[in-house]
């Protein structure tokens, strides 16, 4: 179990006491200062969150997506072994999202002992549920002893589910964005602090490929690293638009598209890379056998 009460309430403590303390100072400004000197502040306080905004997509990834997930069937992924320590965060949406995700992972896995996984989810997935225990076990199973590394899932309150008022789901989605916090920075029990110090203290790379709970988990991630409450180098976001989009964007793929908080937005068709400047890195998810893993553990 992750502890709810670990560095994520630290950073939920920090954010809660921020906007309260910065409510409470401008509940009092208005009575003892002029608006003019309020106003003023606002504007400094709007400036730097824009500042900051620019300035993390500004330290975006290149976009030559090739060059992280190549078209060629011959070629894993990249070599991590050297790196002290390779940490993915993985969104599973339901049906189609997350089967698409699972198959991505496969085609470009390369286990290791530095490698951990961490999947999320929404309340009451099961099918994600079980999809992330079947793909997991094939990974064990291909990679002898520890080389598969380590790996956990957590579950996330939907954000809005079907059917739901917006007014109501403006709770959920608050509590959402807490529990994504929690994903985000709690650090795995099989990596604990004591052991590896500071090296999974947050996911290095958060990888999604449409459903909307990505679109928060990438969003908490974006504010993060905007008021410097995690390194700079860490949660790098890469935002991969489904192969069954070919025309047009998703919804979540607008999202990413417009506020441009990925560092890497990935696309699997030609019109959809002409039509809105994107890498086209080919259907990555439907290719022919994977070369990340042993072939027969994966048709077993």
């Amino acid at each position: 179990m992750i502890d709810p009460y670990g560095p994520a309430g630290y950073y939920a403590f920090a954010i809660t006491f921020g906007f309260l303390a910065f409510a409470i100072v401008g509940a009092w400004s208005l009575i003892f200062f002029s608006l003019a000197i309020n106003l003023a502040g606002y504007i400094v306080l709007g400036t730097f969150v824009v500042y900051r905004h620019f300035q993390v997509k500004n330290k975006h990834l290149s976009s030559r997506g090739r060059e992280y997930i190549r078209a060629s069937e011959e070629w894993p992924g990249p070599d991590i072994t050297k790196l002290p320590a390779a940490y993915f965060l993985y969104v599973l949406g339901s049906g189609g999202h997350s089967t698409e995700m699972a198959l991505m992972i496969k085609h470009k896995y390369r286990g290791n002992t530095n490698m951990h996984r961490r999947y999320i989810m929404g309340a009451g997935d099961v099918f994600s549920w079980e999809l992330e225990r079947g793909l997991e076990a094939i990974i064990h199973d291909a990679y002898i002893m520890d080389t598969a590394g380590t790996y956990d899932s957590l579950s996330v309150t939907r954000a809005r589910s079907v059917g739901q008022s917006y007014v109501t789901s403006v709770f959920t989605s608050l509590l959402c964005a807490f529990e994504v916090l929690v994903a985000l920075t709690a650090v795995p029990e099989a990596r604990p602090k004591k052991k590896y110090g500071n090296a999974f203290r947050c996911p290095h790379v958060v990888l999604t490929n449409g459903p909307g709970t990505g679109f928060i988990v990438c969003l908490v991630a974006h504010v993060l690293k905007m008021f410097y409450l995690v390194p700079q180098n860490r949660l790098k976001l890469v935002y991969i638009e489904s192969w069954a989009r070919v025309e047009n964007l998703s919804l979540t793929g607008k999202l990413f598209h417009y506020t441009g908080i990925a560092d890497l937005f990935l696309v699997q068709s030609d019109e959809l890379a002409k039509k809105f400047g994107k890498p086209n890195i080919g259907l990555v998810a439907v290719r022919g056998p994977p070369a990340g893993l042993n072939h027969a553990q994966m048709d077993g």
